[in-house]
């Protein structure tokens, strides 16, 4: 029998429910216009988001694993019905307050009806709902059925990319020359052809079960003669399994880990400052596949995460052979004794190259426990590495504290706190030699249009984390520490205000920085977005480091000069129809060393997105012109590439550059790719140095892909 009470509330859920239905109903009239799906193509989403975390970076670095968990939730959207923290952090687009808005949403008014109910979760702007669109859905929850091997077989898809390229004009190390002035120069030419060449073989069933192959041969490695007779130079392989049983992951062939904050443990690519200035708070993604192509900053061996209840364990071992720099060799067996430093380019394709190619091996193991509840999330870490031949003392001052010798380990506690509209976060390491490195932050949101976030690390200048990876202004976890805040405001409809300033000291020397020092960053940014079909932006930064004064003859002394970066930035987007989007960039520099002339540049381009909705292809031309007073004024921009290529070139002397880009679907199984760019410098008559020496002022570049889906 059903107590009075029972009807009652179950009438107030029925009413809240027909309350529900009926705003719905008109946020979908009022909303059909600006939330169109066709006006672009999802891939624009993905083009943006990467594009605003390489702008505060200068680094080579692989978006091989981001650009795939995006292009896998295109495929396979997210159910907002059915989906936890860690789903939802993969996506880097959302913060932590967005991503339990969504959770509480779910849980306390019930699954949601429709996409557009994002409109009512607090914190959801028109802009980031834009961004969310392609990756989300909305669907009836379905009851968790135990994974089968036998339907994965079945029903899993399986994908096939074949990708080759190469710079079309003759560079130094490919000229050719007499043997004998090779035999006496064996490092003064390469050893391969121009051609890069990359290869990968994908198979997954939906969340439960992943499975690939990847190789690589970069351009002037050897491919199938010579020192590679195996053909390519990188071989990369993986299995991942997820939830099955207490098995919240297992992984078999080359993964990654990333745990708390990145202080301990943290393998793999790692965002620092960016215009998503709230997002600090890493989300670590735990033991996962590794897709990338750098041939030595991941794990090889096996790794699981087992859940049993609120607490994850996560064991995992790794054994590898990686490059170095050879400084010691066994005169009877010729083992290599000790070594300068570790390799990480992985290029071999000179004799010099090959010799440090996998020269000594790493052995390497760890875990990480986490207890987690709604509310809070506290975790330990461990991880240990050795190595079969000794890392030896560096000869340059400023590495005086650097790791050297057979073995270290770091340990270290980390914790989240949710509170109402607080977030605390934060982790404690510890390296073998005793030293230590700290972070805690806090985001706070005041109201829907307010949030606040403050960060403060403190990294000693003899903490030794090889595969430590945390926020910080330099590009290691180490010597460092500073105070980072910022906020973002949503002051009225269409507008946002995004801003930061970073504060942060040395306490010990750096690479052309012969003393302790310290300096400072700001960041603001404007962006105005009405609509779907335009959006616009307006970004200044500015930060001040410093670097040794130079005298005569380029002789570095101690005295330091303050080193001030300026930019500005303004950038639109705007569709002319469905079929046709333009987009347009200025952006300006400054560069001024104290006691030296300022270096001025300036950069524009246009693009034309042309995605016709008669023929399966899309075509991005870009059309640049750009005119700087140095290197050190240089310009970067990321530009539309084949499906997991990047290209983020730096813009610098005087000229033009240009690129079309090419996608064609011949059938829904067949995808291939095409890109051709060139760089005109008009105040140079030569490019590059060294082995990479163009006689000319152009640099053109090709490239082609083609992607089989079964």
């Amino acid at each position: 029998m059903f107590e009075k009470g029972d009807i009652l509330k179950s009438s107030e859920r029925n009413f809240a429910n027909v309350l529900k239905v009926l705003l719905v109903s008109f946020l979908l009239i009022i909303s059909n216009a600006t939330f169109s799906q066709n006006e672009n193509s999802n891939t624009v989403f993905i083009e943006e988001l990467i594009e605003e975390i390489t702008e505060n970076s200068e680094e080579d670095i692989d978006f091989t694993t981001l650009f795939e968990d995006l292009n896998f939730f295109l495929e396979n959207p997210i159910n907002l019905n059915k989906t936890n923290y860690e789903t939802l952090s993969k996506l880097h687009l959302l913060s932590e307050f967005q991503i339990k808005a969504i959770l509480n949403y779910v849980e306390k008014d019930g699954p949601m009806l429709t996409i557009y109910e994002l409109q009512l979760v607090m914190g959801f702007s028109k802009e980031i709902i834009f961004k969310l669109l392609p990756f989300v859905t909305v669907e009836k929850a379905e009851e968790k059925q135990n994974f089968a091997l036998n339907k994965a077989l079945k029903y899993g898809k399986n994908q096939i990319y074949l990708r080759t390229g190469r710079v079309l004009e003759n560079q130094q190390g490919f000229s050719s020359i007499s043997d004998s002035a090779i035999a006496a120069s064996p490092n003064s030419r390469y050893l391969g052809n121009p051609w890069k060449h990359y290869a990968r073989y994908r198979y997954y069933y939906k969340n439960s079960l992943f499975f690939g192959i990847t190789a690589e041969k970069d351009a002037g490695e050897e491919f199938f003669r010579g020192t590679q007779k195996n053909g390519f130079d990188y071989y990369s392989a993986h299995l991942q399994l997820n939830n099955v049983g207490i098995i919240k992951t297992l992984c078999l062939g080359d993964f990654q880990a990333q745990f708390g904050q990145g202080l301990t443990l943290w393998s793999g690519m790692s965002f620092g400052k960016s215009p998503y200035i709230l997002n600090v708070n890493k989300k670590a993604g735990g033991i996962k596949r590794y897709t990338s192509t750098n041939e030595n900053l991941f794990f090889r061996g096996g790794g699981t995460t087992l859940r049993y209840k609120d607490f994850d364990l996560s064991l995992f071992v790794s054994k590898k052979k990686i490059d170095a720099n050879i400084t010691s060799l066994d005169t009877i067996n010729e083992e290599v004794l000790e070594v300068s430093s570790f390799q990480i380019t992985g290029l071999h394709t000179t004799p010099n190259e090959i010799e440090d190619k996998n020269a000594i091996g790493e052995f390497v193991y760890g875990a990480n426990l986490d207890f987690s509840r709604k509310f809070y999330k506290i975790g330990g870490s461990f991880v240990a590495y050795e190595f079969d031949s000794k890392l030896q003392d560096p000869s340059e001052v400023y590495k005086q504290y650097n790791f050297n010798g057979l073995s270290n380990f770091n340990s270290g506690v980390h914790y989240q706190i949710f509170y109402k509209n607080l977030n605390l976060f934060g982790e404690a390491a510890y390296s073998e030699n005793g030293s230590t490195a700290y972070i805690n932050g806090a985001v706070i949101s005041v109201s829907s249009q307010v949030s606040f976030v403050a960060l403060h690390r403190n990294y000693q200048k003899d903490y030794q984390g090889l595969y430590s990876n945390g926020f910080s202004e330099n590009t290691q976890t180490y010597n460092e520490e500073g105070l980072y805040i910022g906020t973002v405001i949503n002051p009225i409809k269409y507008w946002k205000i995004s801003a930061y300033y970073d504060s942060y000291s040395f306490p010990w020397l750096k690479f052309r920085v012969n003393a302790p020092s310290g300096g400072d960053d700001y960041f603001a940014q404007i962006d105005f977005t009405p609509s779907r079909r335009l959006s616009m932006y307006w970004k200044y930064k500015q930060e001040t480091k410093p670097q040794n004064e130079t005298i005569e003859d380029g002789v570095y002394i101690a005295e330091l000069d303050d080193v001030t970066t300026t930019k500005y930035r303004y950038h639109i987007a705007y569709s002319i129809n469905k079929e046709i989007e333009f987009r347009n960039r200025l952006e300006l520099i400054n560069y001024k060393k104290e006691n030296s002339l300022s270096e001025n540049g300036y950069m524009i381009y246009h693009d034309i997105v042309y995605r016709p909705q008669a023929y399966p292809m899309a075509v991005s031309v870009r059309y640049a012109i750009f005119d700087t007073e140095g290197w050190n004024s240089r310009i970067y921009a990321y530009e539309s590439d084949v499906l997991y290529a990047f290209s983020i070139p730096a813009y610098y002397s005087k000229g033009t550059r240009f690129y079309v880009n090419l996608k064609y679907s011949p059938s829904k199984k067949i995808d291939i790719y095409i890109k051709y760019s060139r760089t005109y410098f008009s105040d140079m008559s030569s490019i590059g140095s060294g082995l990479t020496l163009i006689e000319g002022n152009k640099r053109s570049e090709f490239r082609t892909q083609i992607r089989l889906r079964f």
